[in-house]
């Protein structure tokens, strides 16, 4: 049995308008929530799986004392050059020389998923190795002389020549600079 279809009258007409206003609402009030939480909930997973990756490296914190920190999950492009982005970042003193720190930071990545990618300064006063995951997420380590990088600033500022530091490249304390990067390595 078919049942026949109705005639529709400004009774039932107003009944589908005012059903199909109140579906369009709630279809753009669930878009207008969609545009703003989806990117917040994107950002909240990506900061913390920066965090994870610092937590990673299991770094302890009664050797290494936290002077900086700036960790965010957004994508931060450079204003000047957009295939770049900013690194989340730590930066920590370790009361250790720069050759005994960057052993226990070798060993410390070596406990991750994170592999050897590069040293852009091989043979410089400071050590910087980039270690990449197989997602593509990169791990950039930076140690200096704190007593050097003290010295060199401490000229700079007084107008003196920088050109003869006499402090050891591996003198301690070391400063310490871990940045993570989820999206390209172009720092």
């Amino acid at each position: 049995m078919s049942k026949k279809p109705r005639k529709l009258t400004a009774k039932n007409k107003n009944k589908f308008i005012k059903i199909a206003s109140i579906g369009t609402a709630i279809i753009a009030v669930a878009a207008v929530i969609g545009i703003y939480t989806i990117p917040a909930i994107n950002t909240s997973m990506r900061k913390d799986r920066i965090v994870a990756i610092f937590d990673s490296l299991k770094i302890d914190n009664s050797k290494y004392t936290l002077t900086n920190e700036s960790i965010f999950g957004d994508k931060r492009i450079y204003s000047w050059d957009s295939s770049r982005s900013y690194s989340s970042q730590r930066s920590y003193i370790r009361a250790a020389n720069v050759d005994t720190t960057v052993a226990e930071l070798k060993q410390a990545v070596a406990g991750t998923d994170f592999k050897f990618y590069q040293e852009p300064y091989p043979g410089g006063a400071s050590f910087m190795y980039i270690y990449k995951s197989p997602n593509n997420e990169y791990l950039r380590i930076s140690v200096t002389s704190k007593a050097r990088d003290d010295e060199f600033f401490n000229r700079n500022q007084m107008g003196q020549t920088t050109s003869d530091i006499t402090t050891s490249p591996n003198a301690g304390p070391s400063n310490v600079t871990i940045k993570v990067n989820l999206d390209d390595n172009n720092e």
